[in-house]
């Protein structure tokens, strides 16, 4: 029976983890993976830090004579900077297409 409610307590705490792993609270609104970019600008305003680049990406591209080549797609990535406050995490935000494609944490806020 211990080791069930151990389990259960476990588990548990591991849901809540990944949950906070995935979302960024903003002025009482909370930002998701999947978010559109104006969403997360409504949410969360103008962010410290823009940055963007190119992520290569191999394609395939079909010739006339029905044989593929594989060449390199340029997908542009934005990140934005979040300070969330004070003995929180800097988040960067990675956006693809207009949408939130995934976060990052970095050191806590002194």
């Amino acid at each position: 029976m211990k080791l069930l409610t151990g389990l259960t307590l476990l588990l548990s705490a591991l849901v809540a983890c990944s949950a906070h792993a995935e979302s960024l609270r903003c002025n009482g609104d909370i930002v998701e993976v999947g978010d559109a970019k104006v969403d997360v600008y409504r949410k969360c305003g103008e962010p410290v830090l823009k940055d963007s680049y190119c992520e290569k990406t191999p394609m395939r591209v079909r010739r006339a004579n029905g044989e593929y080549d594989l060449i390199d797609h340029c997908e542009d990535v934005d990140v934005w900077t979040y300070n969330p406050g004070k003995g929180q995490f800097w988040t960067n935000l990675y956006f693809s297409q207009g949408r939130l494609r995934e976060m990052r944490y970095g050191d806590r806020v002194q």
